[in-house]
């Protein structure tokens, strides 16, 4: 009995993956999935109709003390781009973006959609993930950014900025320094 079953259930996860696959079938039947069961059913768009042509990128700034903004700067995930870190990464900066979105339409209180944000998962690992980052010695404060880019040359385009954070241990409050004659001094990330 339990065997029968089990092969029911998968034959119609099965059904229900190739459905939602289909072209003009697959975003109606995706709409009546309950959400508990949305993220089994996989969404397919390596190739067409919509390819994915840029990457999402993890930037961040400093704000420094005499209150100048300093350049954005790419955080590389622990370990390198490649791998379980970066997909985390991607995936984090891709959800981040989905609830900043969908948050427009949910909640018209500004200040409420905000916060709502500021404490969810995503934004809270990619915030932690930008914090640890090296930052200048004579910073105070830091935003991070998710950026698109491609491997051309060309700009990354800023799609997301988040709010401004002070950094533990500021310029002005014994945060240790490295740096040499000649380097620029950088003072190594905290986590939040």
């Amino acid at each position: 009995m339990v065997p029968a079953l089990v092969a029911v259930v998968l034959a119609g996860w099965l059904l229900l993956t190739v459905v939602a696959a289909l072209p003009r079938i697959g975003t109606a039947t995706q709409r009546h999935v309950p959400d508990w069961f949305a993220p089994l059913l996989p969404a397919w768009t390596f190739f067409a109709p919509n390819p994915a042509t840029k990457d999402k990128v993890l930037m961040y700034r400093d704000i420094l003390a005499n209150d100048t903004v300093g350049p954005l700067r790419l955080v590389l995930p622990e370990g390198g781009a490649g791998g379980r870190p970066g997909k985390a990464l991607f995936d984090a900066a891709s959800q981040l973006l989905r609830r900043a979105a969908a948050g427009w339409d949910e909640e018209p209180d500004a200040r409420i959609r905000d916060a709502r944000l500021m404490i969810s998962t995503p934004y809270l690992l990619l915030l932690n993930r930008a914090a640890t980052a090296p930052h200048d010695a004579t910073a105070v404060s830091f935003e991070f950014v998710i950026a698109h880019a491609s491997r051309r040359d060309e700009e990354p385009e800023v799609v997301f900025v988040s709010a401004v954070h002070r950094l533990k241990g500021a310029a002005g409050s014994g945060a240790v320094a490295h740096g040499g004659p000649g380097r620029r001094a950088v003072r190594e990330g905290t986590p939040c």
